[in-house]
């Protein structure tokens, strides 16, 4: 790769591979080839014949002034300050600034510029910037854990400055597209598909683990709720679990989903769980024959299968490796991703584990208690291992929004849940980007009609967007 590194003033953990790395990803997202020279380091000291982009890097201690910042202190320039003069904005909100280079701390010189010999500086670091977001560094340095070891949205530098919702990497990175058409008007950017993918978390396909927890619900709906209606529909449940297994809500929900998703086009992955059964963990075994059959069913239709790796594989590869076999078996294939069970997953360890099983990718990547871009991202991209210092074999799909966030963490409505779930895909839509949704079997059941409800209308809407966007 023809980058040219000024090393003498990297901010820690931006080694030369870091800073590669990160040039790397701005520019595919900008629709470039990585063979755009970048000269990251003072713009007075680069070569006079130098023909690619300056960015004059962070300060030493960038990082970590950035995570004590108080919140919501964060520059933010109007587009005018950003792209270049007379150029239509591929944005339409103001730029949070993560990172000014050293000595442009006080914001008075725009975003980038053109000198008069034509030398194109960043004087904001979107490398900085974009490893920042994309290595997920803050997490491997804040120390705050949720009740599941979870980094939490609330500990995160994006929910404090206030641009969670925003994919801050990709819109840099439309920003350095602007000023490269600008600079080499001849070269053409190559532009990404806005997509949507829906995934399915499979933690259930029985309404109860056993007969004794049926029981139990059923005088919780009779004694303690005191609803006939809700008492009713238990009982049937646990009729059908008993004789009709497969006529469940349970896999009524994930047919249903399915069905959704085919209708409306949509691409859609379904992740099934291999794990023990735990307080946690439903403990289904996925090569029963009705779990088998469901399998065959979904992959016959052209859906993705993949692992729901079990709460308690966080931070033990060889349970991950053993709940992956059991699955391999099903599948009559090793060559899949997974999701994380409840979002546990921790920074670099669970990359390296689902590298050393062999996941194809991961789709974990999101916020339990927030909806958002955790990585600053919705595009797909290797992640880099900031501790070992080298890119990762394993493709992590950000994951943008679940409806259990909305729905649980949040307490959003139906109806707010789905305004929030098309205003983050729109986002996505702007930056020509993946909108990432999961959205759960149980929320499709009668008792959840309302959320079922919902489900059908962003569907169908997000599939308006995806064929507007072709």
């Amino acid at each position: 790769m023809p980058v040219s590194i000024q090393t003498d003033n990297l901010a820690p953990p931006l080694t030369p591979e870091a800073t590669a790395y990160a040039w790397e990803q701005v520019l595919q997202r900008a629709g470039f080839e990585p063979d755009i020279p970048l000269w990251y380091g003072d713009p007075t000291r680069a070569p006079t014949d130098f023909g690619g982009v300056v960015v004059t890097p962070c300060a030493l201690d960038a990082f970590e002034s950035l995570l004590h910042r108080p919140s919501g202190s964060l520059q933010i320039l109007p587009l005018s300050r950003v792209l270049p003069p007379g150029v239509p904005s591929p944005l339409t909100d103001p730029l949070p600034v993560l990172f000014w280079g050293a000595g442009c701390e006080d914001g008075g010189l725009p975003f980038a510029e053109r000198h008069p010999d034509g030398l194109l500086v960043f004087h904001a670091d979107i490398i900085a910037a974009t490893f920042f977001m994309l290595s997920r560094w803050e997490e491997t340095v804040v120390a705050v854990r949720d009740e599941h070891d979870r980094f939490p949205a609330t500990a995160s530098v994006a929910y404090k400055q206030g641009f969670l919702d925003r994919p801050i990497v990709d819109e840099y990175a439309l920003v350095l597209r602007a000023w490269l058409m600008a600079l080499l008007p001849r070269h053409r950017p190559r532009r990404h598909r806005f997509r949507v993918h829906l995934g399915s978390d499979v933690d259930h396909v029985r309404p109860f683990p056993t007969w004794g927890q049926g029981i139990r619900v059923l005088g919780g709906d009779l004694f303690k709720r005191r609803s006939l209606w809700r008492a009713w529909g238990t009982a049937r449940e646990l009729v059908m679990q008993a004789f009709r297994p497969a006529q469940t809500s349970e896999i009524r929900g994930i047919e249903y989903l399915a069905q959704l998703a085919a209708h409306y086009g949509l691409d859609a992955a379904f992740y099934f769980k291999a794990s023990d059964p735990s307080p946690f963990d439903s403990g289904y075994d996925p090569a029963s024959p009705l779990v088998r059959r469901l399998i065959e069913r979904l992959r016959q239709r052209g859906f993705e299968i993949g692992l729901h790796a079990g709460y308690y594989t966080l931070n033990d590869p060889a349970r991950l490796r053993d709940e992956k076999a059991r699955l391999d078996a099903v599948l009559g294939t090793d060559k899949y991703g997974g999701r994380q069970h409840y979002l546990r997953f921790r920074v670099p360890g669970t990359w390296r584990d689902g590298e050393r099983v062999g996941l194809t990718y991961d789709a974990t990547m999101g916020y339990a208690d927030h909806e958002g871009f955790r990585c600053g991202t919705c595009h797909p991209f290797h992640p880099f291992d900031c501790l070992q210092n080298r890119v990762l074999n394993i493709v992590e799909r950000p994951l943008i929004v679940m409806d259990a966030t909305l729905k649980g963490y949040r307490r959003m409505s139906p109806a707010e849940g789905k305004e929030r779930i098309l205003s983050l895909a729109r986002r996505c839509r702007q930056v020509e980007g993946v909108f990432s949704l999961v959205w759960h079997p149980t929320l499709l059941r009668e008792i959840e009609r309302p959320w079922a409800r919902i489900c059908q209308e962003v569907l169908a809407e997000l599939s308006r967007l995806q064929r507007e966007s072709i």
